[in-house]
């Protein structure tokens, strides 16, 4: 059995692991109650501009429309959504590999992707397997900004308008029901009326004028509608993520707990067991 002062030791030491996992899951709980009010917000924001657009869609005038348009050899670019941090549970780990198999089932050629890494997580998963992203976006994920939606979406725009690429999907991890869900990805460019099918058109009485036309208006709805779906997407990671950190320090800390008792318990078998010791040497030495 290990001594008394080695137990005492080992306690200390799990004392002040247990303030750290316990501090971590206040932070990560503050955080990601935060965000959801963010969540909602842009949740309204996107139901109306998706509403004018489905509007738009049902236009004739938008059929040959580039951001509609489809093509027979499909060049991809991924939008990637993890963390900057670590110890969030398996969270990075599910978002990323599900991001592998997809990418790895899809494209077939280096050439013919283009990969932009939202978070310092991604990017050295995708390193260390020999993807260099096109784009590194480190630190975003700490600061679910509109301005970092719309650098991000800035980029992606540029491929799509310079017909550097053909489609743009986005990974990440929705937060679902005060949990982390399952990883999903969705395609941003080019947009399908079927992707509008929850979407109610806009109510009017009478019908619309769009001036000067409708294609006009339509080409600065799709920037704000991915600018807006990017912002949600990096909110419902940064959301998901919290979730499961809390998740992971909450376990961590019941673990610290139940840990410190099984050490309170052994530090006093030890010192009884000390105690026992030192009584017998006195009395073998008082009957020498």
């Amino acid at each position: 059995m290990p001594k008394a002062n080695e137990i005492k030791h080992r306690i200390g030491a799990v004392e002040e692991t247990r303030k750290i996992t316990n501090a971590m899951q206040l932070v990560a709980t503050a955080r990601a109650k935060k965000v959801i009010p963010k969540m909602e917000y842009n949740r309204n924001f996107m139901t109306q501009v998706q509403s004018v657009m489905k509007d738009l869609l049902l236009s004739p005038h938008l059929a040959d429309h580039p951001y509609l348009t489809w093509k027979s050899h499909q060049r991809r670019t991924y939008i990637v959504i993890s963390a900057d941090k670590g110890m969030a549970g398996s969270y990075n780990s599910a978002v990323l590999n599900f991001a592998w198999r997809e990418i790895s089932a899809k494209v077939h050629c280096r050439e013919d992707m283009h990969l932009i890494s939202v978070g310092v997580m991604g990017d050295s998963f995708f390193r260390a397997r020999g993807i260099v992203p096109d784009h590194s976006f480190g630190g975003a994920t700490q600061d679910p900004s509109l301005y970092n939606a719309r650098q991000l979406a800035l980029e992606i725009m540029e491929y799509y308008d310079h017909k550097e690429t053909d489609q743009v999907f986005i990974i990440f991890t929705p937060y679902q029901n005060g949990a982390a869900g399952k990883p999903t990805i969705h395609r941003l460019l080019p947009i399908r009326i079927s992707d509008f099918t929850d979407i109610e058109a806009a109510d009017t009485p009478h019908e619309i004028m769009y001036h000067p036309a409708e294609k006009w208006v339509f080409n600065l709805l799709v920037p704000q509608f991915v600018v807006g779906y990017i912002f949600g997407a990096m909110m419902h990671s940064y959301a998901s993520e919290h979730t499961a950190r809390m998740t992971a320090m909450q376990s961590a800390t019941r673990n610290a707990d139940e840990m410190l008792e099984r050490l309170h318990l052994d530090y006093n078998l030890a010192r009884q067991a000390a105690v026992t010791q030192e009584i017998a040497e006195i009395s073998s030495a008082l009957f020498v």
